[in-house]
């Protein structure tokens, strides 16, 4: 889910309780007509969606996309309840059914709530409200996506990373050796890096250069040009500049008296 998403329209917003659904096994289909997002509330759940399985637990929210043909069939280990969105977009949406980790996240399933109650309750100019709280749902589960790395690409930038943690301080750090050590490409390397940290690797190495240089101006041991040296930075013009934008004040009335 990378690209940007203008929802069309809202078409429902169901509320699916076990006294709804007395059977095992739901079939659905021949065909998907819209886009769907499933929040898991209570209850535990096996989805097959043209052949790819989601085990769904409480606090997890399912993408299902839109299709003319479907093998769609779900079967519920422990009945319980979901809130189901069914919407348009004007671009196309990824093509493959996933699953969202949302636990520790209970923001995203309060605007799940919200969303529905308004949905039921609405009037016409309830509309955009719920339009509001629909690209409210993307922009957390973006961000939810986003933060997650699996076990494998965890371990796939973990050289990487290393690198990085050792060489932040040099002079002529390779910002393309990290990813010659994990044998991906370096735009591979910088996405799956920026998912785990939230920053680029420059952006990274430069947050950790002026945390090291903030601590060494607090020793009171050392003057400006030497903090800028052992920091990494061979110009003490720009050394300057970053750390004033970091901490509001230049590096020589550092700390604020």
């Amino acid at each position: 889910m990378q690209e940007r998403i203008y929802v069309d329209d809202i078409r429902s917003v169901v509320y699916v309780v076990p006294l709804q659904v007395h059977r095992k096994k739901m079939i659905y289909g021949p065909k998907m007509p819209a886009y769907e997002l499933v929040y898991k509330i209570s209850g535990e759940s096996v989805t097959h969606f043209n052949g790819k399985v989601m085990h769904n637990l409480p606090e997890t929210v399912e993408y299902l996309p839109k299709c003319e043909k479907v093998d769609y069939y779900v079967e519920r280990k422990v009945l319980g309840d979901c809130i189901d969105i069914h919407f348009n977009t004007s671009r196309p949406m990824p093509t493959e059914a996933f699953r969202v980790d949302c636990r520790g996240n209970k923001r995203i399933g309060e605007l799940f709530l919200k969303l529905y109650r308004l949905w039921v309750g609405k009037q016409r100019v309830d509309d955009y409200r719920c339009m509001a709280l629909m690209y409210e749902i993307l922009s957390e589960l973006f961000q939810q996506e986003e933060s997650y790395l699996s076990r494998d690409q965890n371990r796939k930038i973990s050289r990487g990373v290393s690198y990085l943690q050792e060489h932040a301080f040099d002079f002529d750090i390779d910002y393309y050796e990290p990813a010659r050590l994990c044998n991906i490409c370096y735009t591979y390397f910088k996405r799956l890096f920026a998912q785990k940290y939230g920053l680029t690797p420059s952006r990274y190495v430069a947050k950790l250069r002026l945390e090291r240089g903030a601590e060494l101006l607090g020793s009171g041991q050392y003057n400006v040009t030497e903090v800028a040296a052992l920091c990494g930075y061979d110009n003490i013009y720009y050394f300057s500049r970053c750390f004033k934008e970091a901490y509001g004040v230049p590096p020589s009335r550092y700390p604020p008296k």
